[in-house]
């Protein structure tokens, strides 16, 4: 009797070891690391007591057409910002313009022109609103950046001194967020960070290496040039990379999305917070197959169009898909220290979200009823652009409201 008695208790015992393990794994908990604060979330939101656990947007000003006043259409290429008065910057970059609207979507005036020389564009790629009302367009193949007022003046231009690639970000205090890459016989490369006007790197953010690309195949072998096509979309479909957002105090937002780790640092490198889940990588479908197929290469394959539909097939029928997606696209700080990050949105799908709380609590999961495109939020609203089954492109502007249901 006293051994079934004995053996009762060790199971009981073990049950309640593991229930309580259990309950270790899901709890939300901050640590401390090398003095640096990190938040450590489970597999699923756990919001506080008095914190919010929904978030409702209603959906505001459309900007964009596809007939009328041709100040209105956009082409298909297009980057935007909005500024701290809820003014928007659209930047045509196929027109090679910036035009501005205000908050109600009215037009303002259209700065920048075509051209090689200052306050002209050759290749814009992207377009930033620096807190100080200050604009930034940032250029690839130039290799140009300009700084301007939020009235179209133009303050200063320069080039970089290496070979950068996006994405690009403009800091206050006069150096850039860029990825560099450093080619040699043997590897690429590519080192993410801050540099400073004379492109010396400040901050390492991320670093990876990657062995380069071979010769491209002579022009008349059409099977090898179809493999070579097929590898480099191979590469980019549903990638890991580097991620990185400012807030409105430069505060810099960092992670390479092969794993759900976000790092904050100070303008001044200091890493002040991490954050960390559990979440399990999302699995790339059928879905986002078609869409990539369809969307995604004819888009980046400018010559698309012009071949012929078995070359097409040899080049898709070469194109190798990733059984998940990355860990999160992009993220978007908010008003406050709450963060959105997106996990979901590419390629025309729906947008899911995660909401952090200031203490990097993760409370919100949130499926969105639209795509989130280079969002961005500006105190209660949030901006991101939207591309119909045309290839038309919007601006659309989304209120919202955290809240406790």
């Amino acid at each position: 009797m006293e051994l079934r008695k004995c053996f009762f208790f060790v199971i009981m015992a073990g049950v309640f070891l593991i229930f309580c393990w259990g309950q270790e794994e899901k709890e939300f908990r901050i640590i401390q690391e090398k003095g640096t604060r990190i938040a450590e979330n489970p597999g699923y939101p756990v919001p506080a007591s008095d914190s919010p656990n929904d978030i409702v947007f209603t959906e505001g000003l459309k900007l964009g057409a596809t007939k009328g006043e041709p100040l209105y259409i956009f082409s298909e290429l297009i980057s935007f910002t909005v500024d701290d008065k809820k003014n928007i910057y659209v930047l045509d970059r196929r027109e090679k313009t910036v035009r501005k609207f205000n908050s109600s979507g009215s037009y303002i005036e259209t700065f920048g022109r075509e051209g090689q020389g200052p306050g002209e564009f050759s290749s814009p790629e992207s377009i930033q609103y620096l807190p100080g009302d200050y604009l930034m367009i940032f250029e690839g193949e130039s290799q140009k950046y300009s700084q301007f007022t939020t009235t179209g003046k133009l303050i200063k231009t320069n080039r970089f001194r290496k070979l950068m690639f996006s994405p690009y970000l403009g800091l206050d205090n006069g150096n850039y967020l860029a990825k560099h890459v450093d080619r040699s016989s043997d590897k690429d490369v590519f080192i993410t960070g801050v540099f400073n006007e004379n492109a010396e790197l400040i901050l390492p953010l991320n670093r990876l290496e990657r062995d380069p690309d071979p010769p491209w195949p002579a022009q008349n072998d059409r099977t090898s040039r179809a493999r070579r096509i097929g590898e480099a979309f191979s590469r980019a479909v549903f990638r890991h990379a580097s991620v990185i957002a400012l807030d409105d105090n430069d505060n810099i937002y960092f992670g390479f999305s092969g794993k759900y780790e976000i790092k904050i640092f100070q303008p001044n490198g200091e890493l002040t917070r991490i954050i960390r889940t559990q979440l399990p990588f999302l699995p790339v479908d059928k879905q986002d197959e078609k869409n990539f197929l369809e969307n995604h290469i004819p888009r980046d394959l400018s010559t698309w169009n012009r071949m012929d539909e078995s070359f097409k097939k040899e080049i898709i029928d070469m194109i190798r898909f990733p059984d998940k997606k990355p860990a999160f696209i992009s993220f978007m700080p908010m008003r406050d220290d709450f963060l959105i990050v997106l996990r979901q949105g590419e390629y025309g799908r729906n947008a899911l979200i995660d909401i952090f709380d200031p203490s990097g609590r993760f409370i919100i999961e949130k499926k969105l009823d639209f795509p989130i495109i280079e969002g961005l939020c500006r105190g209660d609203n949030f901006y991101t652009k939207f591309e119909d089954e045309l290839g038309n492109q919007y601006i659309k502007c989304y209120s919202f409201k955290l809240i406790r249901r």
